[in-house]
């Protein structure tokens, strides 16, 4: 890399970061619900549709998600580890809800909208944004518009649940997991930070769904489970963590012209607030059944991705690793299903 190019990547990071954090400066001024994640988000996404340079260095990004899992691993408690016992039960109603908002996504594109069939199938799906595209992409879909589909679909829902939450009563506040009272001493930090990259670097080599922040939220867990480590990070780099997750969801609207925009945004929209409707009613359905917190089974079902309904989660002080552990689970049965449908058709 020459000096010049090094220079630029620097001035993206610097304005994606400053832009980012004066977002979620902003919404936490405001009160918003998840401020620094919403913020962050709106600021970066803003900018980019802008024609701004915005971009996170993915070294960046992956540091970022370590913060976050290692946090995530704090919030694991005796009375989360009892609720093990419902995740097969609500691991069904995932299977029911995902089904449900794929096929009613794509209908309602093909019929309301006109999207072609395959296309619409695709901007249905209710996963990773990667894997949805390379599945995509050895079918006959409109890629671009599959893509900004589903980038529309996580900036909808990042901006819509915290706010939904806070008025049905659903959210705890922004901040650290309750539990989480004491700062971790330095030791602890080091070692736990360490612990944590090390398998979450295991996990994306194995390329697993949200490697990076599963893998650092499993080894938290167990160190923090097992009384090894106590406290969490330092609310800073909490912030941070929430900020670069934001400014990620943000800059994938970069390259993407208005114009494109106002084409994909109503179908685009309508889906994912279908696909709301469904996974809330497949959640009223897990609270009256279960006993579990509405908010936290609606971000287990809602069609997002594993590190932004996780973090999510973090922020609102509901189960970040029940709900990551449903959504890892839903793009694995994805990542299995989708290709035979697709061979099938």
């Amino acid at each position: 890399m020459t000096v010049t190019a090094g220079l630029r990547r620097l001035g993206r990071l610097l304005l994606t970061a400053a832009l980012g954090a004066a977002g979620g400066a902003l919404f936490a001024w405001l009160g918003l619900p998840a401020a620094w994640l919403a913020g962050s988000m709106t600021a970066v996404a803003a900018a980019a549709l802008a024609g701004l340079p915005v971009d996170l260095p993915a070294p960046v990004r992956n540091a970022a998600f370590v913060l976050l899992g290692v946090s995530m691993g704090t919030s694991v408690t005796p009375e989360t580890m009892a609720q093990l016992r419902a995740w097969p039960l609500s691991l069904a109603l995932l299977a029911g809800s995902v089904a449900a908002t794929l096929m009613a996504g794509a209908l309602y594109l093909r019929r309301v909208h006109g999207w072609d069939p395959v296309t619409a199938r695709y901007a249905s799906i209710p996963g990773a944004l990667s894997s949805v595209l390379v599945l995509a992409a050895t079918s006959a879909a409109d890629l671009p518009r599959v893509a900004l589909a589903q980038s529309v679909r996580l900036f909808t829902l990042v901006a819509l649940m915290p706010a939904i939450l806070s008025f049905l009563g659903d959210d705890a506040g922004a901040g650290p997991p309750a539990n989480a009272a004491v700062t971790s001493t330095l030791p602890e930090i080091v070692v736990t930070l360490t612990a944590s990259a090390a398998v979450a670097g295991l996990l994306a080599a194995l390329h697993v769904p949200g490697g990076v922040l599963l893998g650092a939220m499993m080894a938290s867990a167990a160190l923090h489970g097992t009384g090894l480590v106590a406290g969490r990070l330092p609310p800073g780099l909490l912030i941070l963590g929430f900020v670069a997750t934001g400014a990620v969801i943000g800059a994938r609207f970069r390259g993407t012209t208005l114009t494109v925009l106002g084409r994909t945004l109503p179908g685009a929209m309508g889906s994912v607030l279908l696909a709301l409707a469904l996974s809330a009613g497949f959640a009223a359905l897990g609270t009256a059944w279960l006993g579990l917190p509405f908010g936290q089974l609606w971000l287990a079902y809602a069609p997002g991705g594993v590190e932004a309904m996780a973090v999510m989660a973090l922020a609102l002080r509901l189960d970040p690793a029940f709900v990551g552990a449903h959504h890892v689970t839903r793009i694995l049965g994805l990542n299995l299903v989708v290709p035979l449908w697709q061979r099938r058709r």
